[in-house]
C-alpha cells in the first residue's frame, strides 16, 4: 500500500509576515517602477501556479499585494520600454564600478597595456565593451588571489555561457541557493566548487 505524501505545513502567521516585510524591503530597495512591479507580480503568480501547491495563498493576501504594487500598464510597449530603461540603468550602475586598461596595468603591475587584452582572450579577466573601450569590473580583483583576481574566477567565467555584461551581473547578484550571498562572496569564502556548479547550471539557460 502506497504511503500517502506528507503534507507540507502552512507557514505560521509570523513567517508569512516576515516574508511580506522582506519582499517589500527588497522591492523598495530595487526602486522598481510600477510597470516593473506589475511584471514581478505576474512572475510570482506564474511561479505559484507552476508549483501546483495544495495550499494557495489567501485571497486577502494576494489582493493586498496587488493593491500595494498598483495597476499594470495598459500599453505593452510601455512595459517593454520601462524594462529597457531598467536594464540600461543597471548597465550604467555597473559601469560606475569599472576601470579601463590603463588602470588594470597599474593595478596588476603588468609590463604593458597589451596584458589586460591578452588576459581577456585567455578568460582570466572579465571585461565588457562600452563606447569602444574595454571596462573591467573592480569586483573581480583581489590582491591575495592568483594573478590578482578572486580565486576560482577564471573557471567560473568559462562555465558561464552568458554575455560578458550578464556575467558581471550574475556574479554580483544575491542567489537564493547561496543563502542570499552573491557568487563572488562565496568565491571569496573558498567555495569554488559550489559556485562552479551553479555557473554550469546558468550556462544551460537558468539565469
Amino acid at each position: 500500500m502506497a504511503t500517502p505524501a506528507t503534507r507540507k505545513p502552512r507557514p505560521t502567521p509570523h513567517a508569512q509576515e516576515a516574508f511580506q516585510v522582506a519582499l517589500i524591503e527588497r522591492v523598495e530597495k530595487a526602486g522598481l517602477t510600477p510597470q516593473a512591479q506589475a511584471a514581478l507580480l505576474q512572475a510570482v503568480d506564474a511561479a505559484a501556479a507552476a508549483s501546483g501547491s495544495a495550499e494557495p495563498a489567501a485571497e486577502g493576501d494576494v489582493g493586498e499585494l496587488r493593491r500595494w504594487l498598483g495597476p499594470g500598464p495598459a500599453n505593452p510597449a510601455q512595459l517593454e520600454f520601462e524594462a529597457l530603461q531598467a536594464r540600461f540603468a543597471m548597465r550604467r550602475d555597473l559601469l560606475e564600478h569599472t576601470i579601463g586598461s590603463r588602470e588594470v596595468v597599474a593595478l596588476l603591475g603588468a609590463r604593458n597595456r597589451q596584458t589586460p587584452l591578452d588576459r581577456i582572450k585567455a578568460g582570466s579577466l572579465l571585461a565588457f565593451r562600452d563606447q569602444g573601450h574595454w571596462r573591467f569590473p573592480l569586483c573581480q580583483f583581489d590582491p591575495d588571489g592568483p594573478d590578482g583576481v578572486v580565486a576560482g574566477l577564471p573557471e567560473v567565467l568559462a562555465a558561464l555561457r552568458l554575455p560578458d555584461l550578464s556575467k558581471t551581473r550574475w556574479l554580483q547578484r544575491p542567489q537564493p541557493v547561496f543563502g542570499g550571498d552573491t557568487p563572488l562572496e562565496r568565491l571569496r569564502q573558498g567555495q569554488v566548487q559550489a559556485v562552479l556548479e551553479e555557473a554550469q547550471a546558468v550556462g544551460r539557460g537558468q539565469d
